[in-house]
C-alpha cells in the first residue's frame, strides 16, 4: 500500500489551554510518523487537500463541522476521533442559571444543537475512533452511529512517564507523599470539590493548571476556596520533566471530573506509579480496571474518604504494569493507522 497522507484537525479555541485533545492529536501525529505515515495539521485557508488522502478531526465541537465538510467535499476520506461523552450530569451539577441548565438539557435530550451539528460529522464520517467500549456503545445508543463505521483506538501515554525521578520535584518545592491534580481549571474538572474534600486532610494539595479565559471566575473561587495545605503552580509543558516528576513525587493522583474519557493526567501518574483516584463518569474502570478507586463527583464526601483510602495505601507498580502494557501511545498508532488502512482499503 502506498504512503498514507493524512490531515489533522482540532477545534481552534482548543489551543487557548491546551488538554487531552489536543495531547492525543500531537502524540498520535509523533507516533504515526514513525509508522510511515505522512501527518499535516490543517490549516484553513491555506491546506491543499488535494496532497493528503484523510482528513481526521479530533473532537466533534461544533466548529469543527465546516472543515470536515470541506474535506468531504474534496473526496478526502473523514476520520473523526470524537473524544465524547453525554454531558447531563455536569449540566445538572454546574452552577450555571436554572435557566441555562434546562436549555442545554433539553438541546441534548432533543438533539437539538450542537447535536445537529454533531450528526452531520459523524454522517460524514467513513470511520470514527472512540478511545473505549463504552465510548462506542454511548455513541450507537445516543447518536445510532453504525457499528461498522466505528474502530476503537485506546489513548495512550509517553513511556518516560514510567522511569520518572521524584527528586527533580522533591527538591524544587520541597514536598513528596502528597495529592496531586494536573488539568485545567475549570468547573467540568471539580475542582473545587477537590479543593473542599481535603480540609482538614494532613496532606498538601498541589493543584497543576490554568484556566481559559471562561474559566478564569471559577479559578479565582478555588483560590479563594483554598485552605493553607493546596499550593496552586502554573501549567507545565507536557514534555517537561519536572511535571513527570510530580507525578511520581506524589502519593495519591486525584481527577475527580464529572467525566473523563479516561484522563490523559491520570494515566501518566499511574504509569509513574502514583495511586489514582478518578471520577467513576466516563470509560474510567475499562482503562484502570481494579487498580484505581472511582469516586462519585457529585460527593465531597466519597471523594474525601477515597483520598484518605490512597494516601494511607502504599504505592505498588501494579497499575503502572498495566497501562505499559496497554495504554503506551505505540499502540494507539499502530491501531489509528489500520483503521486508516482499512478504509482505504475499502475504497478500492
Amino acid at each position: 500500500m502506498k504512503k498514507i497522507n493524512v490531515l489533522f484537525n482540532n477545534t481552534k479555541i482548543s489551543g487557548e489551554s491546551p488538554g487531552g485533545g489536543i495531547v492525543l492529536l500531537s502524540k498520535s501525529k509523533q507516533y504515526l510518523l514513525k509508522e510511515g505515515v505522512k501527518v499535516e495539521l490543517f490549516e484553513e485557508g491555506k491546506t491543499n487537500f488535494g496532497n493528503f488522502d484523510i482528513f481526521h478531526n479530533f473532537s466533534l465541537h461544533r466548529n469543527c463541522l465546516k472543515p470536515i465538510l470541506a474535506a468531504k467535499k474534496a473526496g478526502l476520506h473523514i476520520a473523526i476521533s470524537p473524544i465524547y461523552w453525554p454531558s447531563l450530569a455536569f449540566v445538572l451539577h454546574s452552577g450555571k442559571p436554572v435557566a441555562e441548565k434546562a436549555k442545554m438539557i433539553a438541546a441534548e435530550l432533543s438533539n437539538a444543537l450542537p447535536l445537529s451539528a454533531v450528526r452531520k460529522m459523524l454522517n460524514a464520517a467513513d470511520v470514527v475512533l472512540p478511545s473505549s467500549l463504552a465510548e462506542k456503545e454511548m455513541l450507537q445508543k445516543r447518536l445510532s452511529l453504525p457499528k461498522e463505521k466505528i474502530s476503537i483506538v485506546y489513548n495512550g501515554v509517553d513511556e518516560r512517564f514510567k522511569g520518572a525521578n521524584s527528586k527533580l520535584f522533591e527538591e524544587k518545592f520541597r514536598m513528596r507523599d502528597f495529592v496531586l491534580y494536573v488539568g485545567k481549571i475549570e468547573e467540568r474538572k471539580n475542582v473545587l470539590s477537590l479543593i473542599k474534600a481535603m480540609e482538614g486532610i494532613d496532606a498538601k494539595l498541589v493543584v497543576i493548571g490554568n484556566a481559559n479565559e471562561g474559566s478564569k471566575a471559577y479559578f479565582q473561587k478555588c483560590r479563594l476556596g483554598a485552605g493553607s495545605n493546596v499550593v496552586f503552580l502554573s501549567a507545565m509543558p507536557h514534555d517537561s520533566q519536572m511535571l513527570a516528576s510530580a507525578y511520581a513525587a506524589c502519593k495519591a493522583f486525584c481527577l475527580p471530573s464529572w467525566y473523563e474519557t479516561p484522563g490523559l493526567a491520570a494515566l501518566e501518574a499511574g504509569l509513574a506509579g502514583a495511586n489514582i483516584v478518578v471520577t467513576r463518569e466516563g470509560p474510567t474502570k475499562e482503562y484502570f480496571r481494579q487498580f484505581a478507586v472511582y469516586v462519585n463527583p457529585a460527593s465531597m464526601r466519597d471523594i474525601r474518604e477515597k483520598i484518605l483510602l490512597q494516601l494511607h495505601k502504599q504505592k505498588t507498580s501494579a497499575l503502572s504494569r498495566h497501562i505499559e502494557r496497554n495504554f503506551l501511545w505505540q499502540n494507539t498508532a499502530t491501531q489509528t493507522k489500520a483503521a486508516y488502512e482499512k478504509i482505504l482499503q475499502k475504497a478500492k
